[in-house]
């Protein structure tokens, strides 16, 4: 199961609310309205009045899933950039020079594969984040030491040449999915 879906599921005890405001928002920073799938949903979603709980939990569960599949860096440089605030962050935190970032960032080079794919799983993972911190709350949530990963901060594991699907790395998506959940992210 995804790790935005789970994360819903979870959540779904706890009757998600979402404004259309930041929904509308949230989607067009992911990049998420270019694909034609998630423009339909989205529509979809926001043509449904608040009544509709059910086929609506569907709908923002569905949209959720096709956001963590499918990565935008054209979007989500400047969303994560937007964010963070600081590309000497961003850029130890892909494991790049923080010039890389200015450039992947303008469109002057194409990032790789492995660039995007971490990207993207940071801009998941903000977004894990989001409602429980401001973007102070985030930049600083990257540099302090957790005891669930042994005493490291998350940029610590997020150095050189990382993989979201790491063994290293997957502890840190799930200590934001329980911010998240209004769980001690320590």
């Amino acid at each position: 199961m995804p790790e935005i879906q789970a994360r819903f599921d979870l959540a779904r005890g706890r009757q998600p609310h979402i404004s259309e405001g930041r929904f509308r928002a949230r989607l067009v920073r992911m990049g998420v309205v270019k694909q034609p799938a998630t423009t339909e949903a989205t529509r979809e979603w926001l043509n449904q009045g608040p009544e509709a709980t059910e086929s609506r939990d569907r709908l923002l569960a569905q949209i959720y899933a096709w956001l963590e599949d499918c990565p935008s860096p054209g979007t989500e440089w400047q969303a994560v950039r937007e964010v963070l605030d600081d590309d000497t962050l961003l850029a130890a935190l892909l494991g790049i020079g923080a010039m890389s970032v200015r450039r992947y960032a303008r469109g002057e080079r194409r990032c790789s594969d492995a660039v995007a794919a971490r990207l993207h799983w940071l801009a998941l993972l903000i977004d894990q984040l989001e409602g429980t911190y401001n973007a102070y709350g985030i930049r600083r949530w990257f540099q302090r030491p957790r005891s669930a990963l042994n005493g490291q901060a998350p940029q610590a594991r997020l150095s050189c040449d990382w993989d979201p699907d790491d063994a290293t790395v997957k502890p840190i998506m799930a200590l934001a999915r329980s911010a998240s959940l209004g769980l001690v992210a320590s």
